[in-house]
């Protein structure tokens, strides 16, 4: 929990987050147990840095802003992939579903009728575009711990 809240302040105070990147366009992506996938994501360039071995030991570290990184969350959901938002060198990470961080960056932010002209009334969704609620981090972690007792895996 800690972990997430430091990752959002950090991001929103440099605008910028850190990925592993082989060449580009290719990024850095891992796996759950159930085959899950998510691409990781640092707040600081030096636990991107720390996180390079074994099998991204050919990867680079690069920048992305937050702008650009919100408007790739629709192409990832539809992809199936999430994001994980990822500690230093121990290896600890966060899984986020990709509609969850455009949430989080973009929340009471969206001009909701200009995303509709630039979508297309069409294909505008509505669910897609609404901001999120004051108090997310709540009913979000809230709805983690719910899902941990259900699998018996609820942190004491």
């Amino acid at each position: 929990m800690e972990l997430l809240k430091n990752f959002i302040s950090e991001v929103r105070e440099n605008d910028t987050l850190w990925l592993l990147e082989a060449k580009p366009g290719l990024f850095a992506m891992v796996e759950d147990a159930e085959e899950n996938s998510y691409i990781p994501v640092w707040s600081k360039e030096s636990d991107a840095l720390s996180n390079i071995s074994e099998d991204w030991e050919e990867y680079s570290v690069t920048s992305m802003n937050i702008e650009e990184f919100v408007g790739w969350m629709r192409e990832l959901d539809e992809d199936q992939i999430g994001i994980a938002i990822s500690s230093g060198a121990e290896g600890q990470m966060f899984p986020m579903p990709a509609l969850a961080m455009k949430q989080i960056f973009r929340g009471a932010e969206i001009d909701f009728e200009e995303d509709k002209k630039l979508v297309g009334e069409d294909y505008y969704d509505e669910e897609w575009a609404e901001g999120i609620p004051d108090n997310w981090e709540e009913d979000y972690l809230d709805s983690l711990d719910d899902e941990d007792e259900e699998y018996g895996e609820a942190e004491e």
